[in-house]
């Protein structure tokens, strides 16, 4: 791996650049404390805008806002200032990605947001901008009646293990902002704005519930709602304000999510929610109310499906970050607040210090080593260690200390600062020797640009035939059993040492066994099946039940499954009220297979139980041309089409077969059911 050439700006280590803007960039950085560090996200303006007064000013007002701001959901400001004529801030690092990315991430993979998924996130926006909007000045007691005005896929951030952020307030408008928007701009993206923006209004938080609302609507719909040919059109759309349900485009949302959705889009903004606080208050509701097993980490595992490759390469490279020697950094830095002079190796705002092994920060999908080797077809490595003599070492440098000679082959080398894995290996265990023993000798030779040390020397041997220890082995267990009693594998291994035919003895016919199988079965076993994936459209989770070859089968967040490659399954969905949809399906190998499931029409079901455990064993019947066979004793119910019960004359009739435990017999019985919801006990029949 290359070497780079690593930033240091101010007090912090630069890591790599997460957003490169035309005004500014945003990096990774680790924070050089003596005792600790931590990974933080840097703003920094380019210096030709920290030059002029009024970006100054924006900038400053941003920082104002948000350094008393302390919430679980708005990320958190820890430093700011001017270094080498750049303004910079120093923020909260989320180690995830922004809204919009997992909009387009989901648009790719043609999927939209789960309704709770999205509705919880909706919460934690409401809940961070409600703390901004009523925030008041614990040292003045003043009220900051804060406004965001730019709240937007693009404004918050969705850490990978759950977290919600609201971030960006450059632009929020403050009673501590030193100048008000100037007549003819624009603040805020286009489709985010409000209609009453653009009548010229004075903007309060009810301009930030609309563009929630949108941001809303646009995740439950996985497409723009403003949206136009022009920036005019646009904003007449705007100004209509013609908003769709969202269960017209999506058939999973909820009417009552509509009425929410479509309350706080009012264009009317005396008819909108009154503040967030009270969205947040009736999504929650809604929440609970239609999943009520809904849980906050939910979306951490949502998050990790979802970029479940983007997050494995980005802790490779922030496993890469870790190895890097803070030292000359640190002790850089104390120079420079000593009053002193920093490394003359200076660039342009800050320092540059070479970093051996450190990773090339080019883009965010570059693969890095972890310096694992692969599994080699050698059956041992071994490697050389030199161990430096105490007398030969004038640095005072740690000395290498050789843990091959204590422990083995293979283990862990401490060498100074540095940590290396050397390969492991399974054999003996070397003893310690503080001199050269018999089969040793001791040399010196002097290297070129070190000084003279000793090492040991190991004296090839002449090592023993496997064959005579095999032999020394098998005769000790012929003395000890006699040749004519010895076991046949050691009677097999002396034919073998001798270089003579072991003789096969028939050890004679095996049991019979009732499960025997053949040898293809048994190879069949042994080979790893690959599956392939399945995607579910119009299916709901927490109202639908998924069975792949009459198992109950859960799927991810994704609606997704998987099922052997090449291989028949038979796929149902129950739900509730509802005929069962039965489909047979194959996925071929490398194929993302999506299966519409489409809205089935209404049934009467009844129910065959069991009131106690009167037989055990297997019981085969056909539903909807399906083949189902059941465990004996049934767990619960059955569920068979029924008649409604409003024709007198009515009945259903299902045969069944059944095989009791241990009895090769199979015995036939008719279920009848007479009207819906009536439930048939299997052991009275039997």
């Amino acid at each position: 791996m290359t070497d780079e050439k690593r930033e240091r700006f101010g007090k912090y280590l630069i890591l790599d650049h997460l957003v490169d803007g035309g005004m500014a960039k945003i990096c990774r950085a680790k924070f050089l404390g003596e005792q600790a560090s931590k990974v933080v996200a840097i703003k920094m303006v380019q210096p030709q805008f920290s030059k002029d007064e009024s970006f100054k000013t924006m900038f400053m007002d941003e920082v104002k806002l948000t350094f008393g701001l302390l919430h679980p959901n708005i990320i958190q400001t820890y430093d700011y200032g001017m270094h080498n004529d750049q303004l910079f801030v120093a923020m909260e690092y989320c180690d995830g990605r922004n809204l919009k990315e997992y909009l387009d991430k989901l648009k790719q993979r043609k999927f939209v947001f789960p309704v709770e998924i999205t509705v919880y996130i909706i919460t934690q926006i409401c809940q961070g901008l409600h703390y901004a909007h009523t925030y008041t000045d614990k040292l003045t007691g003043k009220e900051a009646n804060i406004v965001h005005r730019d709240i937007s896929p693009h404004n918050v951030m969705l850490t990978y293990e759950g977290a919600v952020k609201v971030i960006d307030f450059g632009i929020a408008k403050a009673e501590s902002n030193s100048e008000a928007t100037q007549a003819g701009t624009i603040k805020g993206k286009l489709s985010y704005l409000a209609p009453e923006y653009l009548e010229g209004m004075e903007l309060d938080p009810r301009y930030d519930l609309f563009a929630v609302g949108i941001t809303m609507w646009e995740m439950l719909c996985s497409r723009k709602l403003f949206k136009a040919a022009n920036d005019l059109a646009v904003l007449k759309k705007i100004q209509e304000c013609k908003v769709p349900p969202p269960s017209s485009i999506n058939p999973n949302v909820p009417k009552e999510l509509d009425e929410i959705v479509l309350k706080s889009l009012h264009r009317d903004r005396t008819k909108r929610y009154e503040n967030m606080d009270q969205l947040n208050r009736a999504l929650i509701k809604f929440l609970y109310a239609h999943y009520p097993e809904f849980n906050a980490t939910d979306l951490q595992y949502f998050a990790k499906e979802l970029f479940k490759e983007e997050i494995k390469r980005d802790r490779e490279k922030l496993f890469e970050f870790g190895k890097i020697d803070l030292t000359p950094f640190l002790q850089d830095l104390k120079r420079e607040s000593e009053g002193g002079t920093a490394a003359p190796a200076a660039a342009v705002g800050g320092m540059s210090v070479d970093v051996p092994g450190a990773p090339k920060a080019k883009a965010r999908e570059a693969e890095l080593d972890f310096g694992f080797e692969e599994e080699s077809t050698k059956s041992r490595t071994k490697s050389r260690l030199s161990k430096r003599n105490s007398n030969s070492n004038p640095d005072k440098t740690a000395e290498k200390v050789d843990l091959a000679d204590k422990f083995g082959e293979g283990g862990v080398v401490a060498d100074g600062n540095n940590l290396k894995i050397e390969a492991t290996t399974i054999g003996r265990v070397k003893r310690s020797d503080f001199g050269a023993t018999k089969g040793e000798k001791t040399e010196k030779r002097a290297r070129k640009g070190t000084s003279t040390h000793t090492r040991k020397v190991k004296l090839k041997k002449k090592k023993k035939s496997k064959k005579s220890v095999y032999a020394a082995a098998v005769a000790i267990a012929v003395v000890f059993f006699g040749y004519d009693y010895a076991p046949e594998p050691i009677k097999a291994k002396i034919a073998t040492i001798l270089g003579e035919e072991p003789v096969k003895v028939n050890p004679g016919p095996k049991p019979a066994s009732v499960d025997k199988k053949d040898d293809s079965e048994d190879v069949t076993t042994l080979v790893k099946v690959e599956d392939g994936k399945v995607r579910l459209e119009g299916f709901d989770k927490h109202k639908q039940r998924l069975y792949i070859n009459g198992k109950e089968t859960s799927v991810d967040f994704m609606r997704s499954f998987t099922i052997p490659v090449g291989k028949e399954v038979v796929v149902r969905i129950q739900s509730p009220g509802k005929k069962h949809f039965v489909t047979n399906l194959t996925v071929e190998k490398g194929e993302e297979k999506v299966l519409e499931v489409p809205e089935m029409e209404s049934e009467f079901y009844g129910y065959l139980t069991m009131s106690r455990a009167c037989i055990a064993g297997k019981m085969f019947f056909t539903v909807y041309g399906e083949t189902r066979t059941e465990e004996l004793p049934i767990k619960g119910r059955i569920s068979f089409p029924s008649p409604s019960g409003r024709e007198p004359a009515s009945e259903k009739s299902y045969e069944i077969t059944y095989q009791r435990a241990g009895d090769n017999l199979q015995r036939k019985a008719t279920v009848t059911f007479k009207s819906e919801e009536e439930k048939v006990d299997l052991c009275e029949l039997l």
